[in-house]
């Protein structure tokens, strides 16, 4: 599927404020990427693509995003880990899983 990433960079911007958590951006990333699941543990984002899982968790203006194959799990961004990401390489995440 093809997204308009402006639109949806705009939309998120929006859900998201100055301050608020990854798990806000649910309604917004359901309505732009319909192919993938997305749900909201907490304050924090789970997408699966496939059998991709994608856990982000924001971190200031940035994310916090890690990968688990098989099961989701948020005890990486929990201690800390995963690799930090701005808006616009998250939302190139979220388009791959939506391949």
């Amino acid at each position: 599927m093809s997204v308009d990433r402006a639109r949806f960079k705009t939309e998120a911007q929006a859900c998201l404020g100055q301050s608020k958590p990854a798990g806000e951006l649910v309604d917004c990333v359901q309505r732009h990427f319909p192919d993938v699941q997305v749900n909201r543990e907490r304050d924090d984002l789970i997408i699966r693509g496939g059998t991709r899982f994608l856990v982000v968790r924001r971190d200031g203006p940035r994310f916090r995003v890690t990968d688990n194959v098989a099961v989701p799990s948020t005890n990486t961004v929990d201690a800390g880990g995963g690799r930090e990401i701005t808006l616009d390489q998250l939302i190139d995440e979220i388009a791959a899983l939506d391949d």
